[in-house]
């Protein structure tokens, strides 16, 4: 059975790059929306290829992606024939298909630096080569990333549909809505976007590594997260379904509960109400705001940063604050910038004890795609953590909550157990092939 965590993050449909085939065949339990998703091909184009008037899908049917090779599909160029005008619904490895060449070459031909295309957009259409000269293979992607819009006063179900390439009853079923006249404006929806990202680098070891050293003489428990690959999912761990104050819970009982492969505490909390203290981006959603002026966030292709938080700044949050992150966790204080200890510390961060000997945890980037998490229960003010961090070779690191918060778990056991109940943990996925999100 799936932990109770493990099972609201892995539900629905895992994202994709827009790689096509020819045809797909209709899976036990498909729609068309959900091969549309899968695929980047919209509903109207799968309906359109292949004569549908409804909805209505078998299992074991196979539905063309692309034209068919005879007389229905557009005439293939023998030699660079073109231009080809880009109509709606068209992605850039369905024009390659339907002409006989690679999308590398149309990207090429045409000065393309990602896969996304305009409607009406004119693009030259590169001869076919037996043996096509090597070009540049493409930096970027088209993944599947999901995130909530409001509905606008002039919206319609049916433009919404239509703008995000779904039919008014995918975005309904899409939202739980149990009719469309729901659909109102200031509504928040859930809709599919195709997102060019960067190609991840080829993954230089396991997803997760633990380790147990001793840098300095001082014992540490230490976490290598490769952010290379794709299955890898960073996020808060709550101690239930949402965030609910009052309500915490050990590490070690988190990591059961959540089925993480590794688990560490977060950050800071009201200590009655268990109130995080700073900002929480999770599946694409803020959860809650503070004034702590830092965060990690990270982008639903895996992409880690230590950024400022405008919320420390302005009191609340903008539409626009953590845009494009799928998870943001604000903590503090910063204790290596750039490969170098940091002794100055925000004014946001007043609590003296902050700064005496205590058991401590942190979060640390070796590159933007290598996080490391880490914890000692050995007591150590915050300038001898950074410098224990950059022996591990960190450079940029903030902490997370230490004292009797401090506690880390691993393949479900806590191996360092934190003293108390914390608010919420951070917990390292793999093999997710859920959806990624975006706020």
């Amino acid at each position: 059975m799936r932990r109770l965590f493990s099972s609201l993050l892995l539900a629905g449909l895992g994202s994709a790059a827009l790689a096509l085939p020819a045809s797909v065949t209709v899976r036990p339990g498909d729609t068309l929306f959900r091969i549309s998703t899968r695929t980047g091909v919209s509903v109207a184009d799968i309906q359109r290829l292949n004569g549908l008037s409804g909805t209505t899908i078998r299992a074991g049917q196979v539905l063309r992606l692309v034209g068919p090779a005879g007389a229905a599909s557009p005439a293939r160029p023998a030699s660079g024939a073109g231009p080809y005008t880009v109509k709606k619904g068209d992605t850039l490895s369905a024009i390659a298909a339907r002409f006989g060449v690679t999308v590398a070459a149309l990207q090429a031909g045409n000065n393309l630096r990602g896969t996304a295309l305009a409607v009406g957009q004119r693009l030259k259409i590169p001869p076919r080569t037996r043996a096509a000269a090597p070009v540049r293979p493409p930096t970027t992607e088209v993944r599947v990333v999901y995130r909530y819009v409001r509905v606008g006063v002039k919206d319609t179900p049916q433009a919404l549909a239509a703008r995000y390439r779904l039919s008014v009853d995918d975005l309904r079923r899409l939202n739980g809505l149990g009719s469309f006249k729901h659909i109102v404006p200031g509504k928040k929806l859930l809709v599919p976007s195709r997102v060019p990202v960067p190609i991840p680098p080829k993954p230089q070891r396991d997803p997760v590594t633990f380790k147990r050293l001793s840098p300095l003489n001082v014992p540490m428990q230490i976490a290598n997260v490769d952010l290379r690959w794709r299955s890898t999912l960073v996020a808060p761990v709550l101690p239930g379904r949402a965030l609910v104050f009052n309500s915490g819970a050990r590490v070690g009982e988190l990591a059961r509960r959540s089925g993480a492969r590794v688990l560490v505490n977060g950050s800071y909390f009201h200590p009655q109400s268990f109130a995080p203290a700073g900002d929480i981006v999770m599946q694409g959603r803020l959860l809650t705001w503070g004034r702590i002026p830092q965060a990690l966030a990270i982008t639903p292709d895996n992409r880690a940063a230590i950024r400022p938080s405008a919320t420390a700044l302005l009191g609340r949050p903008l539409d626009t604050s953590w845009t494009g992150m799928e998870t943001v966790i604000a903590t503090g204080p910063r204790i290596l910038s750039g490969g170098q200890v940091v002794t100055r510390y925000s004014t946001a961060f007043r609590d003296p004890a902050l700064f005496g000997r205590a058991a401590r945890s942190a979060v640390g980037l070796v590159s933007n795609r290598d996080l490391v998490l880490v914890s000692t229960h050995a007591k150590l003010t915050t300038t001898e953590m950074g410098k224990l961090l950059l022996r591990l070779g960190v450079r940029d690191a903030l902490l997370l909550d230490g004292g009797s918060s401090a506690g880390i778990a691993w393949n479900g056991h806590a191996v360092l157990d934190s003293v108390r109940r914390v608010s919420y943990g951070i917990g390292v996925f793999t093999n997710y092939t859920g959806r990624r999100y975006a706020r």
